[in-house]
């Protein structure tokens, strides 16, 4: 008579590596169009990066350019979490601090 099987363990979530070195950290607050920061979706469905940014902006300001990626908002980390729950999130709030990681970082 065969053994019975162990129970499946639930997968373990997924842990985020460490941030590079060189983050931008900006605390920016919304405007009456928003925060004049642009994004879009990673080929890998999670995550974004900076895709267009008003001229002036606080972000701008704070170096943050095209491409860079989105690791952080109010500390919560974003990098696997679904596009559309990011914008969600930000969107929500007033003001807010961002995460960014240079594209030369990775």
């Amino acid at each position: 008579m065969a053994a019975a099987a162990a129970p499946m363990a639930d997968a373990a979530p997924r842990e985020p590596p460490p941030l590079p070195a060189g983050v931008i950290n900006v605390w920016i607050n919304q405007g009456q169009t928003g925060y004049g920061i642009y994004f879009k979706q990673l080929p890998t469905g999670d995550g974004m990066i900076v895709s267009k940014l008003d001229a002036g902006s606080e972000a701008q300001k704070a170096g943050v350019q095209p491409g860079d990626h989105l690791v952080m908002v109010d500390d919560v980390d974003v990098r696997y979490e679904p596009h559309q729950e990011t914008l969600n999130r930000v969107r929500r709030l007033k003001a807010c601090k961002m995460t960014f990681v240079p594209t030369s970082s990775f």
